[in-house]
């Protein structure tokens, strides 16, 4: 009998441990070293959270596991998965080796998705891999149609709040809250005058009066027979009248309307100076086009006085017209004029067709109010025409003067240029 040394017993239990221990590592990796299986690779551009050891499916059925994730050696940053398949199970070619999510936490797995095309990949071949969009990605595009109409509904409001702060200015606010005091009065006088109408047929007026009306028709039947002697000389005068020779009247009054007619007449002809008057179309429609400049030469003295009017400072109202001197002061104390366009508690946008035409638009915030300006200049006429401008579309719109920066009185700034 051979004597096995202790030294020999220890070797092998140290060898038969560490085979148990590598066995029983792949083993809880899902690796059985005791069963047959075949690896195939897959190339991915990423794995989205793949690890090793996880399941490979089939129809849900677990054939196998990822056994290993590396680069590839050329450097692309693209993936080498290992996928070990237990037993001798055959991938068919057009399949694809797809990574999946497994359960609602996000753990992938990758479902081999099989093509029956009777022909087969050999072991170490490689299978085309895809990837299955994520719960995010599929979110971001369930969400992103809604964002852009989120985003365009808030412009549409935005537009629409641009076109109600206008339309409801502080001049149509005005006219509005003196039209409900105007409702409010008529409607105090339809509630006195119905007051008054209660009070008069509480009081029996009208019962007074439809008396006084039956009262006259008593007294018209009683006094019946004088009205018939009435009649009666009124029968007499007329039989009078038709008695009297008034043959010469109507010869009079022929002779009358036969002039009446000859003038008429002439009035219709070309050959009289009325008849001109009123029977020559280009004497018509020279007056027309004279009373038509009148009315244009009217409008432009009203919008441009300063073309026919000029005086260096003369305040009507509101409106100041200035005539500069020359050679304006410049430098720090030097005066800068704008036309103040609307105020509004909402930000407008300074690119919004309200603003067509007035060059580039400021913005200001003062407190909670934006306030739009247009214009910059020292020169108190250029600032006067871009306001005439201005008002076409901003009845409000009214100048402002700065001086360093800082917002001054309009009346000090004219007198300092007047000056």
């Amino acid at each position: 009998m051979i004597k096995i040394s202790k030294y020999t017993k220890l070797g092998f239990l140290v060898i038969a441990c560490l085979t148990i221990l590598i066995w029983g590592i792949n083993y809880l990796k899902g690796i059985d070293l005791l069963k047959k299986s075949s690896s195939y690779y897959v190339i991915y551009e990423k794995i989205d959270g793949l690890l090793e050891s996880s399941t490979v499916t089939i129809n849900g059925f677990q054939v196998g596991q990822v056994s290993e994730i590396g680069f590839l050696g050329d450097y692309s940053g693209r993936l080498l998965v290992t996928l070990s398949l237990e037993g001798d199970y055959k991938i068919a070619k057009g399949s694809t080796a797809k990574i999946v999510s497994s359960d609602i936490m996000g753990t992938k797995s990758i479902k081999l998705e099989i093509v029956h095309s009777g022909e087969y990949y050999q072991p170490e071949d490689t299978i085309p891999g895809a990837t299955e969009s994520d719960l995010k990605e599929q979110v971001s595009m369930q969400v992103l149609p809604l964002k852009k109409k989120a985003e365009e509904l808030i412009a549409s409001l935005d537009s629409a709040l641009t076109v109600v702060t206008y339309v409801f200015n502080e001049r149509t606010r005005d006219n509005l809250s003196q039209s409900f005091e105007n409702i409010n009065r008529t409607v105090a006088n339809i509630e006195s005058a119905s007051a008054e109408l209660k009070k008069i047929m509480g009081e029996g007026k009208i019962n007074s009066i439809i008396t006084n009306i039956d009262s006259i028709s008593t007294t018209i039947e009683q006094n019946s027979g004088q009205i018939t002697n009435i009649i009666k000389n009124l029968s007499s005068l007329s039989d009078s009248l038709s008695k009297l020779n008034i043959s010469p009247v109507f010869a009079e009054i022929s002779s009358s309307i036969a002039g009446l007619n000859t003038i008429i007449q002439k009035l219709n002809t070309t050959e009289s100076s009325a008849g001109l008057l009123i029977n020559d179309p280009v004497l018509y429609h020279n007056l027309n086009n004279l009373a038509g400049s009148l009315d244009l030469l009217l409008k432009d003295v009203r919008n441009n006085p300063k073309r026919y009017v000029h005086f260096s400072a003369f305040n009507i109202g509101k409106d100041v017209y200035i005539t500069s001197k020359p050679g304006a002061q410049e430098g720090k104390d030097q005066v800068i004029y704008k036309v103040h366009l609307i105020s509004s508690p909402a930000k407008l946008s300074t690119e919004s067709v309200f603003f067509k035409g007035l060059g580039p638009i400021e913005e200001m915030k003062v407190s909670e109010t934006f306030n739009y300006m247009a214009g910059k200049t020292s020169e108190f006429e250029a600032i006067s025409k871009l306001l005439d401008t201005a008002r076409i579309s901003f009845p409000d719109a009214s100048i402002v003067a700065f001086r360093n920066g800082k917002k001054i009185k309009l009346e000090k700034a004219i007198k300092k240029l007047t000056n």
